[in-house]
C-alpha cells in the first residue's frame, strides 16, 4: 500500500536510458474510485497535461517512477478529464470534508492510500485541523465501502456494513 505524498513529486524515469521524463504532479481517479493514472510535471513552455496511464507503469519505486518507454506518456483527453483528482482540478479531494450519512465530520481529506498493484483507493488520510494534527496526528480511514464523490463541497462515507463474527 503506498501513500499519495510517497508518490507526488517522484520523478518518472525511462528504465533503459535513465532519462527524467517529467515528475509525478497528482493522481487521477475514475468514478469508481479506482487510480487510473498519474498527473505528470514536465515542465517548459508547453503545460498541457500529460498522464501515464496505472497500467503502463513498470514500478512504482521508492525514490523513483520507472516506465519502459517514453511512448507511456499520453495527452490527458477530455473524458479523462473528468477524474478526480486528489490536489489539482475542479473536482480534487483534497481539501474536502469527510461526512458520515449520519451527520458526523469525519475530518479534512490531506491524503490517500492506494493499492499500486491493483490500482484501489484503499483509505483516506484525514486531519482534524493543524493543532489537532500537532497533538494527536492524521487519523486514517478506511471504509468498507467507496464513499459518494459526487458533491462539490464534501464527501459522503455511507453506513458500513457489519462486520460478521462469524469465522
Amino acid at each position: 500500500m503506498r501513500k499519495s505524498q510517497d508518490v507526488i513529486g517522484l520523478p518518472v524515469v525511462h528504465v533503459k536510458t535513465g532519462k527524467r521524463l517529467g515528475e509525478v504532479k497528482d493522481l487521477l481517479f475514475d468514478e469508481e474510485q479506482r487510480l487510473r493514472g498519474l498527473l505528470l510535471e514536465c515542465g517548459g513552455w508547453i503545460r498541457s497535461g500529460r498522464f501515464i496511464p496505472v497500467e503502463r507503469i513498470r514500478a512504482f519505486g521508492v525514490d523513483a517512477v520507472i516506465l519502459d518507454s517514453e511512448a507511456d506518456i499520453f495527452p490527458l483527453s477530455r473524458g479523462q478529464k473528468g477524474w478526480v483528482n486528489l490536489l489539482t482540478g475542479e473536482r480534487k479531494l483534497k481539501g474536502r470534508s469527510i461526512l458520515s450519512e449520519h451527520g458526523q465530520e469525519l475530518g479534512t481529506v490531506e491524503g490517500v492510500y492506494f493499492r499500486e498493484e491493483m490500482g484501489i483507493l484503499s483509505g483516506y488520510e484525514l486531519s482534524d485541523g493543524f493543532f489537532n494534527d500537532l497533538r494527536d496526528g492524521r487519523k486514517v480511514y478506511r471504509p468498507q465501502v467507496p464513499l459518494v464523490w459526487e458533491g462539490e463541497e464534501m464527501l459522503i462515507a455511507p453506513a458500513e456494513p457489519p462486520v460478521s463474527d462469524v469465522q
